[in-house]
């Protein structure tokens, strides 16, 4: 099923396309009317102070939350009711806020699991998961890619912070996702690692569509290619980085200006 929904709508449509997309949770409306346009291949970096609604929006693209109002297309195919599987089938693929490992298996068994995630075969009982060669390939190529061969064999859980975060950008990757959403990758991490991984975002295939939710504003700038601002869960501004660098409005809400 992955292979051949990812191939569909191909053509000149955007990647990612919100129409009017809000979500209420009782009273409170933490995504609230957001119209985005992404083209494929793009570099877009979503802003905002705490309580934006940026990670809220991440969670309505990859199917975790239904919206309450609005419209999601993918490529030009509406998915707006599509499930997380089905999602992640079509090559949405995504990082969390707190690192998702399995932190008592090695780097390899990890990125091993995510290379055979969207293949059938996974649900074949009698068969070591090894014995597949594409994905053993596959992962070998991910652990070469990410620097992470030496550490193959090391348990997750005796890693360092930034490792994690690496390993999980890896694991977002070895799907080949056609679209990735990356949540605050750079949280926690050391100046030194911040700049490691900075690096390695922007040697990524160009070919997949990123979105970067990210508060080092270093890491955003550096990585972005367009900036949307989110402020109490509605649309703020966009532009380019020296566009919403210079945004008055922006420098007062966001950045703290006075």
């Amino acid at each position: 099923m992955g292979s051949t929904e990812k191939g569909e709508k191909k053509g000149s449509d955007p990647c990612l396309v919100l129409k009017d997309l809000s979500i209420d949770f009782g009273g409170l409306r933490a995504v609230d009317g957001v119209n985005l346009t992404i083209e494929q291949g793009e570099r877009r970096v979503l802003m905002g102070p705490n309580g934006a609604g940026k990670t809220t929006l991440f969670n309505l693209i990859s199917g975790i939350y239904p919206p309450s109002r609005g419209r999601i297309f993918y490529f030009g195919k509406e998915i707006s009711r599509y499930p997380i599987y089905r999602r992640a089938a079509l090559g949405i693929a995504r990082t969390y806020q707190v690192t998702n490992l399995f932190r008592c298996l090695t780097v390899a068994e990890n990125i091993l699991m995510a290379c055979q995630a969207l293949d059938r075969r996974k649900f074949v009982m009698f068969r070591p998961l090894s014995s597949y060669h594409c994905h053993m390939d596959r992962c070998d190529d991910v652990l070469q890619e990410f620097d992470l061969w030496e550490k193959r064999n090391e348990l997750v859980k005796n890693l360092s912070h930034g490792d994690q975060r690496r390993i999980e950008v890896a694991m977002a990757l070895a799907e080949k996702p056609r679209l990735l959403l990356l949540d605050e990758p750079a949280a926690g991490l050391s100046s030194a690692e911040t700049q490691d991984l900075t690096v390695l975002l922007k040697k990524l295939d160009p070919s997949i569509t990123i979105v970067l939710i990210e508060h080092d504003l270093d890491v955003a700038f550096e990585f972005a290619e367009r900036i949307t601002v989110l402020y109490q869960g509605q649309f703020l501004t966009e532009g380019t980085k020296e566009e919403i660098r210079n945004n008055a409005t922006v420098q007062e809400i966001y950045l703290g200006a006075e």
